[in-house]
């Protein structure tokens, strides 16, 4: 089996794209597999365990999914159980998972304060026994195309409920015994001790890149890395090891603590525990039982290569913990390190360091594209580039440089190092956040289907194979295919004749997106944000978790247009952060709009500000909406709103902002004859809108209400449910996110919620 364990491993993988997208994947692996055993390429014995390593995980992997519901959610109860994580312990809130006695049921136990307590209860820690009353309920889940999935976030992790803590004195915990308790009792030792000695900033590096916690880093940081392509450099994987295990070689062999062949045993017996003091994610037990598989293969004198080694760690991490395959470190961890391993005799073919660590960065960086693409949504072209300069500065300053200001801690020389550190690690951010600031052209792709990744990584392994046999011609074919298979896809809204029409579920607000056909326009009716009720600022949490990423996952970087109907903060809000990340041509406003009001200026020049009033027409790439209202100055912001009459396909739209009774009805006393077949309820629901006479005048087919769940209003009233009874009614607090797919002559409603 020496050179073939890669095969029983791309079984398991083939097992996993086919739960995550379609079992025909499972054919075409076999017709490959029966290609090469008929050409003799692969033996019987690779073969059969391959077949084999298929079946297996077929069966033993399954999609995410609730469980049966052995517990009572949304109330109050209470729960006794044991502590099988660590404890984060943020700005806003602490959480931990519990183990319900009971059910054996996994329970993510959180609790919120507005300020950090001074002391930490040092029983709540892994291994604890505790009891606690709280609420137990399911975590959040999405509503929106794009927009982060909590829930299925914490089914990676096993966590099926939440318990919403209200008071921490409800909880009591007793202290654990065991090994495992003990060694991450030290390690929140260690963090206490760093935080107390070092710069706040300099133990935040050190708590990230030498023990796997980055919730002392700043969030602007981890996002601006997550931007370029670097969230590696975050990620504790095989360079710690590798500086780890040279540590402790300098310390056991050079000061002759002891010889070779011990220090080896030492280096095998510390790696599984620094895996499990660095957090135990996913990448740094790759590199830390890889590692020790090599000094095994060493000591008993067993060739395998480094895609052997590699391919048995992958498969022995999923026995282990199914749900390890949902963990995007553990992706990025493995998709990279088995392109290196594949291009080892051509990053050697070299003896330039920099040539080498070219080849290294741009490897790595081509190796992740369909998985950055998938989470983020996007690629840096100029990541490459960054990354040639930021993985050297990380590997030979940076990470030994945490290792050095832990060792020497507790001499005062740490002061000195500590600030050498700031120094130059200030001004190698500096230049990050200037070309985050003046070079961020990123691809907006939105996610690939599992066919596009699917031919990209067979041309990617092509790829490499022509250019470590200097078949330059075909290595670049390959390239330029691989080019042509993420741009072709990027390029798909361009070439499709229909359009969609968004109802974002932003809960009590508006927010509208319109991609006309053959992507000639994007267009928004406006954009909500939440607030504060005492300030009365926007929040940018609407924007960041839902308006943002569902823009990204269609791969839009422009807008052509916004209409706000009006200055409410839950329809304009977000529009100060809009015009920061993506460029927008025009904002579209009524003459009779309160142009003092701070969320939408200053604007940046290129986005222009037009002023529409009743009876006219604007013309976005052939797309019509005639202004209906307001027909007068109201003095008032929801009186005001601007009233928008369009055309997609061969169904009539209204959009109605927040308008009162005595509006609709100065529209269809202006408009008798006007036809509607979707008409946007008035103002969230209210009982001041949604006039029955007017209703009966327009006969929609569908109505559509953005409206938030259990909202303080109490929206949607009753009176108004009642005279929408006999239409299609469509709202986002029960349906999520809604959709019109359309073109020319049809179009079809979905939603995100059945």
């Amino acid at each position: 089996m020496t050179g073939y364990w890669h095969f029983p491993a791309l079984a398991a993988v083939i097992s996993m794209f086919s739960i995550w997208t379609s079992p025909l994947i499972i054919g075409v692996f076999l017709i490959w597999l029966s290609y090469l055993f008929l050409k003799k390429r692969i033996a019987l014995l690779p073969s059969v365990l391959s077949l084999l390593s298929l079946l297996f995980f077929f069966s033993y992997l399954e999609p995410l999914a609730i469980k049966e519901q052995t517990l009572r959610f949304n109330q109050s109860r209470e729960l006794s159980g044991k502590i099988i994580s660590l404890v984060k312990q943020t700005d806003t809130h602490f959480s931990f998972t519990l183990q319900n006695d009971q059910t054996s049921t996994n329970i993510q136990v959180i609790h919120f304060y507005k300020k950090p307590p001074k002391s930490f209860e040092k029983n709540i820690q892994y291994g604890s026994t505790c009891k606690l009353n709280a609420e137990i309920k399911l975590p959040e889940t999405n509503s929106n195309p794009g927009q982060f999935d909590y829930r299925s976030h914490l089914q990676t992790k096993g966590i099926s409920y939440q318990a919403v803590l209200a008071d921490v004195t409800q909880l009591q915990c007793e202290a654990g015994r065991g090994l495992l308790p003990i060694i991450y009792q030290f390690r929140d030792t260690v963090l206490i001790y760093v935080g107390q000695t070092l710069s706040d900033e300099a133990a935040a590096w050190v708590r990230a890149l030498v023990f796997g916690d980055d919730s002392y880093l700043d969030e602007d940081t981890i996002e601006m890395f997550q931007r370029w392509g670097m969230s590696h450099l975050l990620a504790i994987s095989g360079l710690h090891v590798g500086i780890v295990i040279a540590l402790l070689y300098m310390l056991l062999v050079k000061l002759n603590l002891m010889t070779k062949e011990n220090a080896q045993w030492v280096i095998f017996g510390f790696l599984p525990l620094y895996a499990v003091i660095a957090g135990g994610e996913p990448s740094v037990w790759r590199a830390s039982l890889m590692a020790c598989l090599f000094i095994l293969l060493y000591k008993t004198g067993i060739k395998w290569s480094g895609t052997d080694v590699l391919s048995i760690i992958f498969i022995l991490l999923v026995i282990l913990n199914k749900l390890i395959i949902y963990h995007v470190g553990f992706q990025l961890s493995f998709a990279v390190t088995f392109a290196l391993l594949i291009s080892k005799q051509l990053i050697l073919s070299t003896t330039s360091r920099i040539v080498q660590i070219i080849y290294i960065s741009f490897i790595a960086q081509i190796s992740i594209l369909p998985i950055q693409i998938y989470y983020f949504s996007l690629f840096q072209p100029f990541s490459i580039l960054v990354n040639m300069v930021m993985v050297p500065y990380y590997s030979f300053f940076v990470i030994p440089m945490m290792f050095g200001l832990l060792i020497f801690s507790p001499l005062a020389i740490v002061s000195f190092l500590d600030g050498i550190f700031l120094a130059i690690h200030e001004q190698a951010m500096n230049i990050v956040k200037f070309l985050d600031n003046y070079v961020n052209y990123p691809w907006i792709v939105g996610p690939l289907p599992w066919v596009v990744v699917l031919g990209f990584y067979m041309l990617f392994i092509l790829f490499m194979q022509f250019w470590e046999n200097n078949k330059q011609y075909k290595a670049f074919l390959c390239a330029c295919l691989m080019t042509i298979v993420i741009m072709g896809y990027t390029l798909r809204p361009y070439l499709s004749p229909w359009g969609l029409v968004t109802v974002l579920d932003i809960g009590q607000g508006d927010a509208f997106v319109i991609e006309l056909p053959y992507r000639k326009g994007v267009i928004l009716i406006d954009a909500g944000a939440t607030f504060s009720f005492q300030e009365k600022q926007p929040s940018r949490r609407i924007y960041e978790q839902i308006l943002k990423p569902y823009l990204f996952s269609r791969g839009i970087v422009k807008i052509d247009a916004v209409f706000i109907t009006h200055e409410d903060l839950d329809h304009n809000g977000s529009i100060p952060f809009l015009v920061d990340d993506f460029t927008v041509d025009s904002i579209i406003i009524s003459n009779y709009y309160d142009t003092k009001q701070k969320s939408i200026v200053p604007l940046p020049e290129e986005t222009k500000q037009i002023f529409v009033e009743a009876a006219s027409t604007i013309n976005l790439h052939g797309q019509l909406f005639h202004v209906l209202g307001p027909i007068r100055d109201k003095r008032a912001a929801n009186e005001n709103s601007l009233v928008l009459y369009t055309k997609f396909g061969e169904t009539y739209w209204l959009f109605t902002g927040d308008i009162t009774k005595d509006e609709e009805r100065e529209i269809v006393n202006a408009y008798p004859n006007l036809q509607v077949d979707v008409l946007k309820i008035a103002h969230h629901g209210s009982n001041t809108s949604t006039d029955k006479n007017v209703l009966q005048q327009l006969k929609p087919q569908v109505a559509l209400l953005s409206v938030g769940r259990e909202n303080r209003y109490g929206h949607p009233a009753s009176e108004v449910i009642e005279t929408l009874d006999s239409i299609l009614l469509l709202r986002t607090d029960e349906n999520g996110a809604i959709q019109y797919r359309f073109n020319q002559h049809t179009g079809t409603f979905k939603t995100f919620w059945p």
